[in-house]
């Protein structure tokens, strides 16, 4: 198989692990606890997965200390984590294919290492990647570019033309532009994307990537 690509990266919440349960449910807590009940329609909530979280928090409770809610999110959203975050259908499978084939993998998210270390226990996939990168393993968190090119650093690819970034919404394709990398968005979860939006692929559900990508 002629691979065009090398290094496949992914992002975490609403790419590998269905978490809009999970962060739905610790809104809801806080918003009970720290502003009196007044909750933000699940549309809004939905978005929560792509930025920092802390620059979620800052918005939704301007009235709080940061460091505190952003510490309040962590104890609420750890408890969650195992009834609600799930791996999306079929993407266990796709993912060892892809390994098996020769690809090198690797995550790239907003979220911070420990936790996406968690995440991927819980899904099973901790083993297979061969690179992780968190929030607190940069300076600067998505859409900077830092945390595709310490990926292509720790596993030695150096052509950018070789590396797809694969994400869930407009962060994420901001991401892989900013680092120079081909990008690829999926289209399964319950955010709206542009039309303007233009990634290299265009995913509908993980045997659809396995089809673009596998037969390569």
């Amino acid at each position: 198989m002629n691979k065009k690509y090398s290094l496949i990266l992914f992002d975490m919440d609403g790419t590998l692990v269905d978490t809009d349960e999970m962060i739905r449910q610790s809104m809801y807590i806080l918003y009970d606890k720290y502003r009196d009940g007044k909750r933000s329609p699940d549309e809004e909530i939905y978005y929560f997965s792509g930025p920092p979280i802390r620059e979620t928090l800052a918005k939704e409770f301007p009235h709080m200390d940061l460091d505190f809610m952003y510490e309040e999110f962590h104890k609420v959203s750890w408890e969650l984590y195992k009834p609600y975050a799930k791996a999306y259908p079929d993407a266990y499978e796709v993912i060892h294919k892809l390994k098996k084939a020769g690809y090198k993998l690797g995550v790239v998210t907003n979220k911070i290492h420990d936790t996406t270390m968690y995440c991927l226990d819980l899904i099973n996939m901790r083993d297979i990647f061969d690179v992780v990168i968190g929030y607190n393993d940069v300076s600067v968190g998505k859409p900077s570019p830092e945390g595709i090119l310490k990926a292509m650093e720790l596993t030695n690819i150096k052509n950018k033309d070789e590396v797809l970034y694969i994400g869930d919404n407009k962060v994420d394709l901001d991401t892989a532009n900013n680092a120079g990398v081909n990008s690829a968005l999926v289209y399964w979860g319950p955010r709206v994307l542009s039309k303007e939006l233009k990634p290299t692929l265009k995913i509908s559900s993980y045997k659809d990537l396995w089809r673009k990508l596998g037969d390569e």
